[in-house]
Order: C-alpha cells, then sequence, then structure tokens
C-alpha cells in the first residue's frame, strides 16, 4: 500500500484469502476503477448534489459503495426490521423508576439487549429452573449514570429489574463465585455450579439465554431498562435460513469457548444475528446486479468478464462495489456475535476480538444493526468510504494467493515482507470467523480464492504446538518452513536492493529474570542466517500503542525490528 503511494508498482501476496481480498480492495481494484464518476441513483435527500462533483482517484467508486450501502441497508430494515422492535416507556415503568418520568409514553430505539447464557440449576430442588451465568450485573459504571441489574427471587423462579445509582458490592460479580473460571451459584438456591457441569451442559445443547436489561437512545445518553417479556420474545421469533459451518479452534493461546459447546462457527451467533447477517451477505449479491444495471444504462460497456478474470466493464465494475460492501458486511460481525461483552465503563459494546482469542463470554450484548451505532451496516460502510478516497489510484496494483515457499511473485521486485510471528497469534484460526461469512457474500466473485470451506492452515509458517503436537516439533516447523520462504525471497528479490523483514516483539518476551529473552526471535534470525542472507541493518521502530485497554496486555506488541538483508 506504501510502496504504491509512492507511485511504485505493487504486488502482494498473502496465504490466507482474508488479507489478500483486502489487499485487493486496497492495492489492485481503485487503480482499475480511477476516475470513474458513480452509476447509482443518488440517494433519496442526500446533499451531495449541491456539491462540485469531483470523481478524480477512487472518489466515484467510494460514492457508489455508499449509495448501494443505503440501498442495501434499507432493503435490510424492510425484510428484518420487525426484529429490532422499539421499547415503550410505560406508566408501570416510571412507577418504579422515576427517573424515566421525562420519557414516559416515548417510544426508544434499543441499542443492545443484554443477556446472561443459563443453565438448568444443580440443585434437585430448582432442577426445572434455567439460572443465569453472569459475570457481574453492573449496567454502567459511568459517574451520575450508574446502573446495574439486580434478580428478584420470587418463589422458585426469578426475575430481573434495572435499577439506578451505585451498585451494591454483591452486583460487581453478578452470579460468580470466588475463584478463577467459569465458577458461579445458583440465584435461587445459592448452591454452586462447577465448571465442569457448565462444560457438560454446554455440550449436551442445554445452554440457554435469559434477557437481563435492555439499553435505548435516551434524549441525553443511553438509558437502561428492565427487559420485557414481548422483547424476549420478538427475539426467540428469529428463524435463519442459513448459518456459517465449520469448526471453532479447539485451542488458541488466548482461550476458546468450545468446551462450553460452542463449537461450529454458527453456534457463535444468536438467532437474531444469524438471520441478520444472513440477509446483509445476500443483499450484496443483489446490490452487485443491481450495480451492473445502472451501470450498463449508465453507458458502460460489458463483456461480461469478472472482476478476477481482468474485466473493467459493468460486470466488473458491479463485482467491485460488491466487495466493498461484502467487507463491510464482515466487519459488522465483529460487533454482532454472541462472544460481545457490554462495556460498563464506557456505556456501549465491545467486539468480539477484544483479544486475539475467542474466550467464552457469559452475559453478553445483542446489538441492534439498525440503530446507527457500532455493528450497524451503515457505519461500516461510513468508514470504508471514508478511507477509499485515500487510497493510491493512478499505479498498476496486484494481490495474489500464494504460499510463501513457493511464490514467484517477487521474482525481480524490491520486497518487504511482514511474516507471521512464531506463535504470538494464529492467524489463519482466528480468521475463518471473517473467512465463513466473507465467502457466503464473495465467492461468486473469487471463486477460486473462496474454494475451500476454511483458510488453509496446514502451510501456516507459525510455530503453534496444538497443531504440530509438541513444542520442538512446532519449533522445527517453523525454522524449517521460514528458512525455505526467506530463501525463496533471497533467490527472486531485485540485487539491487535489500530486502526488509518485519519482525515484532511481545512485552512478554522483552521481560524476565535473565534479561531479554525470546525464542521466537532466535529461531527467525536463524531462518534467515540459514536461509542465504547477511544482515547489513536493523530498525528498532516504536510501532505499537498500549493496548491494555482493550484486554491485550502481555501480549501486547513492544515493537517492531526491520531487518535490512542482502
Amino acid at each position: 500500500l506504501e510502496a504504491q503511494r509512492l507511485g511504485l508498482e505493487s504486488y502482494a501476496s498473502d496465504l490466507n484469502p482474508v488479507a489478500v481480498t483486502i489487499n485487493k480492495a486496497m492495492i489492485e481494484i481503485p487503480p482499475r476503477f480511477a476516475g470513474r464518476a458513480p452509476v447509482g441513483p443518488r440517494i433519496p435527500g442526500d446533499k451531495q448534489g449541491k456539491l462540485a462533483e469531483d470523481w478524480s482517484g477512487a472518489k466515484g467508486l467510494a460514492e457508489d459503495v455508499r449509495r448501494y450501502g443505503a440501498w442495501m441497508r434499507g432493503e435490510a430494515e424492510k425484510r428484518i426490521g420487525h426484529l429490532y422492535p422499539k421499547i415503550e416507556v410505560t406508566a408501570e415503568m416510571v412507577a418504579e423508576r422515576p427517573d424515566l418520568k421525562p420519557l414516559m409514553g416515548q417510544s426508544l430505539t434499543v441499542i443492545a439487549w443484554l443477556w446472561a447464557r443459563t443453565v438448568k440449576s444443580p440443585n434437585p430442588a430448582f432442577s426445572h429452573a434455567e439460572v443465569p451465568l453472569a459475570s457481574t450485573f453492573v449496567l454502567s459504571s459511568k459517574a451520575g449514570k450508574e446502573a446495574y441489574v439486580a434478580p428478584v427471587v420470587e418463589g422458585d423462579g426469578y426475575r430481573f429489574t434495572v435499577k439506578v445509582g451505585t451498585s451494591p458490592e454483591s452486583a460487581k460479580d453478578g452470579t460468580k463465585a470466588a475463584g478463577r473460571g467459569a465458577n458461579f451459584q445458583c440465584v435461587l438456591s445459592g448452591v454452586p455450579i462447577g465448571g465442569d457441569y457448565i462444560k457438560a451442559e454446554g455440550q449436551a445443547g442445554r445452554m440457554g439465554a435469559r434477557l437481563m436489561a435492555v439499553v435505548a437512545e435516551g434524549v441525553r445518553g443511553r438509558v437502561y431498562l428492565t427487559p420485557t417479556e414481548e422483547h424476549e420474545v420478538v427475539a426467540r421469533q428469529a428463524e435463519p435460513s442459513w448459518k456459517p459451518s465449520g469448526d471453532v479452534p479447539a485451542r488458541l493461546t488466548g482461550g476458546t469457548c468450545v468446551p462450553y459447546g460452542l463449537k461450529e462457527w454458527g453456534d457463535l451467533f444468536t438467532p437474531r444475528q444469524l438471520v441478520a447477517l444472513t440477509t446483509f451477505s445476500d443483499l450484496v449479491q443483489e446490490a452487485i446486479e443491481k450495480c451492473r444495471q445502472d451501470a450498463l444504462t449508465a453507458g458502460l460497456a460489458d463483456d461480461g468478464t469478472g472482476l478476477d478474470a481482468g474485466g473493467s466493464g459493468a460486470t466488473a465494475y458491479a463485482q467491485a462495489v460488491g466487495v466493498y460492501l461484502g467487507i463491510a458486511v464482515d466487519k459488522t460481525t465483529d460487533y454482532n456475535s454472541s462472544l460481545v461483552a457490554w462495556s460498563p465503563t464506557r456505556d456501549q459494546a465491545k467486539t468480539t476480538f477484544g483479544r486475539q482469542a475467542l474466550p467464552m463470554i457469559w452475559d453478553y450484548a445483542e446489538i441492534n444493526t439498525l440503530a446507527g451505532a457500532a455493528g450497524d451496516l451503515d457505519v461500516s460502510i461510513a468508514g470504508i468510504c471514508r478511507a477509499m478516497p485515500a487510497l493510491a489510484s493512478t499505479e498498476h496494483g496486484s494481490a495474489r494467493h500464494a504460499d510463501a515457499q513457493s511464490q514467484k511473485i517477487s521474482a525481480g521486485k524490491v520486497v518487504s515482507t511482514d511474516p507471521p510471528y512464531y506463535d504470538n497469534i494464529g492467524y489463519a484460526d482466528l480468521s475463518d470467523f471473517f473467512y465463513v461469512w466473507l465467502r457466503k457474500s464473495l465467492k461468486p466473485i473469487f471463486p477460486g480464492l473462496y474454494a475451500t470451506l476454511a483458510v488453509p492452515k496446514a502451510e501456516e509458517l507459525v510455530a503453534t504446538p496444538y497443531r504440530h503436537g509438541t513444542k520442538e516439533k512446532a519449533e522445527a516447523f517453523f525454522l524449517d518452513g521460514m528458512t525455505r520462504a526467506i530463501h525463496n525471497l533471497a533467490e527472486q528479490a531485485h540485487p539491487a536492493f535489500p530486502v526488509t523483514i518485519y519482525y515484532a516483539f511481545k512485552q512478554a518476551e522483552t521481560k524476565g529474570d535473565a534479561g531479554t529473552s525470546s525464542t521466537g526471535w532466535e529461531t527467525f534470525l536463524d531462518a534467515v542466517i540459514r536461509a542465504g542472507f547477511a544482515l547489513t541493518g536493523t530498525w528498532p521502530m516504536r510501532t505499537e500503542r498500549d493496548a491494555r485497554s482493550i484486554g491485550i496486555g502481555a501480549n501486547a506488541l513492544a515493537s517492531s525490528i526491520v531487518l535490512v538483508c542482502r
């Protein structure tokens, strides 16, 4: 991307189809359709027509992504809007919560529904009851806006009510018992609910969910409301016609939800989320056809050649617009899974990937995908359209799917590469979360790129012991494969220029009683030397922000090292 911005022809390759798709969107597609005016009809009420029209670079393409994105969003609202009802502030609510009086009679847009997972109580006297597994009952800890959930036990049942004000100490840990891990207690009887019991219930398909609270948009910020039966019923009416298949990684460095019964990718989403994401994905193909027809009407020639085959006519242009729409849909999945937690300190939902793992989330936020907040398709599209005009659109770019150990793309070129970092992150395992949805949207455009059901993993150069059996075997695999890959670069790279290779240190690798120690760094350097390179320089680069705020902690990168090799 930076080489292209400097005015150079740019070539990229990656083993991971998700990365290839992103590279195509950044360096390959914009130059092919640079300088074209948009073909889509203006968005009703849009002020764009009053502005001077400048369609240089990728601006016209970005505008069509915006226009067809708005069409998709409007169609989605027609088809699934009934699954996202507003919530009315009733007199009964105000009687319990005087702070709601200014909102009485109003129908508020819901931002999110907050759920707690449930299992049957292990106490025989309450075995009919599904009791909550809540890690906290605190909804908001913002000064002056504090709110929390209070479970009200009624006989052999319970209900949730939302209260405002400073939460009692007991609310902070929800129904969690002392100690780490999946240890809870029954809200009805106080009986401990151990991790093994919860795992057995989850794997048997008996884990449920109960609505704890509703987050709505008030006049001056967000308000937390006691859940209503109507809102729980509507959520359960969603009937998905499709869900992604494929196995969630059973082992991940930062934790996985598989032991609790969330084994396939489709299991990570609620029925309402599956309906929404499937609707968005299907609309990508409809938007592509609509764009193609509009392009023909606008006078764009068409030979039927698609984007993947190098086309530049109406069919290829419509597919190009579809690539960005597919990526926008894919971006919304990060906010729309049942592994999304609610942040009491920020009054908003977090993302699925708060860290590079898929750990179990006990109380999760189900976002309203039509509320105009994070997780709404409109928000993802707006972000993409803001970025697109900054992409280079004058020099040729090419992104290909290839294995670094055997690729021929770098022959005679200036090479800069950013390889996987030993065992820090299982990119291939994690990226399947996004791949399964991209594949649904974009396989008709890139049939070869999305031919497999999952991202290629066997060839991925990471030293993950769970994939190879032992730490020693994983290290040998990494060293051997990385040596071959870098030797391949050394043979092909233009002899007049150095090759630059990036390596990233984890903070955890740079600390210890014995000083700096890093198995990954040493193994990586070994591979570079074995491949036939000499190191002529190193550039330490302080490239990383302190990311503790999103839970990466000790896995945050300390710095990047650029190796200059000849």
